[in-house]
């Protein structure tokens, strides 16, 4: 695979090794006009910052297609607009099969539909491919809340109305729109702070400039095991092997609240079935090899798999799910 400048963690680094050991194997279809697919390098754009756990998924990923497909992939970061930048890209791109995007509920459902201004369409400009994992979120509290449990969170905002903050990657950001959901279903009245980006609104918790944020598990780990945050539910129907100590959602006395976000690649609408047939059986064998497994575990995901067509019916539902949400708090949405 084609990168530059990247650190990944020993995991990564295991499989990466793993599938550059194997023997190429050229796997071809019949892409457009007949021609044999694939002959050249692919490219998978993600259209977030090098680093974050999309990026490291569709790099793992690449790792072990390669040898399957006998080519290069290239992974091309196009971080930017919640997202709509490296989708927009994608979307314009030949739909011949050598550009994907790993797409999320964050970057392809949420930011769409909760911008005022022209955005691309979930299931008209795209073709589903697989979707690939559950990102599990957790509910984080600053330490200085003298809390220890979401229960107890929600009885002191409840006791304090809009006196706390809570902090987002954006206006219509995932964790924006997760936030108010939480909100809505507990009482609770807090004050929406935006940040730029991840690594922000972990800071902004970590010195009490907000005393609430629900962010992934990978993304938030370091801070909670630094005991710079303190992890309340995690939003997953299990308890995440990262933080065995911290209960589920249900646990914690909301069962029905479900925030988990997938990852999941897609294509430019007009692919070829065949490649997309094709990548989508070869991605979810991958996604049950034990090692694989193993690996996604350690980032906080759960593999989903399935069909191109359970794949679009997802997205179908959390573009109906997460477009009364953005209208509901005033998000933008069209």
């Amino acid at each position: 695979m084609l990168v530059a400048g990247v650190t990944w963690p020993l995991a990564a680094c295991s499989l990466a090794a793993r599938a550059q050991g194997a023997s190429p194997r050229l796997v071809t279809v019949s892409g457009r006009n007949g021609e044999a697919w694939p002959t050249r390098a692919l490219r998978i754009i993600v259209p977030q910052a090098a680093g974050g756990t999309a990026d490291l998924v569709a790099r793992v990923l690449a790792e072990r297609l390669e040898p399957i497909l006998g080519v290069p992939i290239v992974i091309d970061n196009r971080a930017g607009a919640n997202g709509l930048i490296g989708g927009d890209a994608a979307r314009r791109a030949v739909p011949d099969g050598y550009t994907l995007l790993m797409a999320s509920t964050a970057t392809h459902v949420m930011a769409p539909l909760s911008t005022s201004t022209e955005a691309f369409d979930p299931l008209r400009d795209f073709a589903p491919v697989v979707n690939l994992a559950w990102q599990t979120k957790v509910a984080l509290a600053s330490v200085a809340v003298p809390v220890t449990t979401l229960a107890g969170f929600v009885a002191y905002a409840r006791a304090h109305p809009g006196k706390l903050n809570y902090a987002s990657t954006g206006v219509g950001s995932s964790s924006h729109l997760d936030a108010e959901l939480l909100c809505a279903a507990t009482g609770m009245r807090l004050v929406h702070i935006p940040y730029r980006g991840s690594g922000q609104t972990v800071a902004a918790l970590a010195t009490n400039e907000v005393q609430l944020l629900l962010a992934s598990v990978t993304a938030a780990y370091g801070a909670i095991e630094f005991g710079q945050t303190r992890a309340l539910a995690v939003f997953a129907q299990r308890r995440s092997p990262l933080l065995p100590a911290v209960p589920t959602i249900a646990e914690a006395g909301l069962p029905g609240l479900d925030l988990r976000t997938w990852l999941g690649i897609v294509a430019p609408a007009d692919t070829p079935v065949a490649i997309a047939g094709m990548l989508n059986g070869t991605i979810a064998t991958l996604l049950q090899d034990p090692e694989m497994r193993q690996w996604l575990d350690s980032q906080g995901l759960e593999p989903i798999g399935g069909t191109p067509a359970s794949f679009e019916h997802a997205i179908r539902a959390d573009v109906v799910r997460w477009g009364d949400v953005a209208r509901r708090v005033g998000a933008g949405a069209r």
